[in-house]
């Protein structure tokens, strides 16, 4: 077995001739002035360019250069190396099946590799084209992949939207094509302020055509995202009172056209809420049925009767979709029983009779307390009268 050398002399570099250095030199006397000119002429058109397009020095210096991310255009992209492709399906292949503990880490992988004969390069094309097919799958499937928490989430759509205005920038740059991208969060405790890419033109756009800014319009697809399309139509409730009455309504609204699509053929119903017989009178007569209720142990009941946690809950279930009214299907078979009325409290007694009212009874109205009738006043006046004579 051979040893490698652990001393190696430093290799020198021949002496050149007399008067070669001096030679070179003279030759390169012109150099460094024209590198400056060059700078010169260039930090110039810079400047006009700026100047011409209303844009910073800054800016136009950013997209001509390939240094910066804005420049992304200008470089070329690398290439998908053969060996970090062998890696990764051989990491695929020997980790598989094992557990946490007992997989091979990345350097007895690569260990693995090299003792390999064949070689990797040494394989078919058809091999190798099917492993850069395979690791770009699950390259796109791994980008792909929910966030496992909220600030993954946060950190991707911050780096998503960044790297999507830059790449949309550098496009109008290059080609001129005007884009407006507008982004805001899924839901109440994503923490991310509504994002709004757009230029000028695009501004005036949205004020001319729709009468709002973008910045408008990106509020407006927020609170529809979270509360649902339903509350653009009216303001949202804003004490426990309308909150009730608020889902209440839209409860009743569901119900109304989940009765159309029963129906279709046929002037529907209109079937009122019945939430104390809603088993016998709603599902069972009807065959339409709201999905998604789990509260009161999951007997229904009037959410003016729900305590408010439930009903806060039960209004964003309706705004989000998630409690919705559905047909319930032909195979299903519903039954249910009518509900019995409650028995009076004085069932089985004797009850008295009510007088009947007759007609000068109904017709005859009570005096008010303090104000005579036109009766006694009329006999009062007369009796004057007849005393004056």
């Amino acid at each position: 077995m051979t040893r490698r050398r652990t001393y190696v002399h430093k290799q020198r570099r021949p002496k050149l001739p007399p008067g070669l250095r001096r030679l070179r030199k003279e030759a390169c006397a012109g150099l460094q002035a024209e590198l400056d000119e060059t700078i010169g002429e260039l930090h110039r058109r810079v400047r006009e360019i700026a100047e011409k397009y209303k844009k910073s020095v800054a800016w136009v210096r950013t997209h001509l250069f390939g240094g910066g991310k804005s420049a992304r255009f200008v470089r070329r992209e690398l290439k998908i190396r053969l060996y970090d492709v062998y890696v990764h399906i051989k990491t695929k292949e020997l980790n598989g099946d094992r557990a946490v503990g007992d997989k091979y880490s990345l350097p007895e992988i690569k260990a693995k590799i090299a003792k390999e004969r064949p070689n990797y390069k040494n394989r078919p094309r058809e091999d190798q084209e099917a492993w850069i097919a395979e690791y770009k799958a699950d390259k796109e499937a791994k980008a792909r992949e929910p966030r496992v928490n909220r600030k993954g989430e946060q950190q991707d759509a911050a780096a998503t939207l960044k790297r999507v205005s830059t790449d949309l920038d550098t496009l109008r740059t290059r080609t001129g094509v005007r884009s407006v991208v507008i982004a805001v969060r899924p839901e109440v405790l994503f923490t991310m302020d509504p994002f709004v890419f757009c230029d000028k033109h695009t501004e005036e756009f949205f004020s001319l055509t729709l009468n709002k800014t973008p910045e408008q319009v990106a509020r407006l697809l927020e609170l529809s995202t979270i509360h649902g399309l339903g509350s653009l139509a009216r303001p949202m409730p804003k004490n426990a009172g309308e909150t009730r009455k608020d889902t209440r309504m839209r409860i009743q609204q569901g119900l109304d056209a989940i009765i159309t699509l029963r129906y279709p053929n046929e002037d529907a119903p209109h079937v009122q809420m019945n939430y104390e017989s809603y088993d016998y009178d709603i599902v069972f007569k009807h065959r339409v049925r709201l999905v998604g209720w789990t509260f009161n142990n999951g007997r229904f009941l009037n959410p003016g009767k729900l305590p408010m946690d439930d009903v806060h809950a039960l209004h964003d279930g309706l705004l989000k979709k998630s409690i919705y009214w559905e047909l319930v299907p032909e195979s299903e078979v519903v039954t249910a029983e009518k509900r019995k009325r409650p028995e009076r409290s004085d069932a089985g007694e004797k009850r008295t009779k009510k007088k009947a009212r007759t007609a000068t009874t109904a017709g005859a109205a009570k005096p008010r307390k303090g104000v005579r009738s036109k009766s006694v006043v009329s006999d009062s006046s007369s009796s004057s009268q007849s005393g004056a004579e």
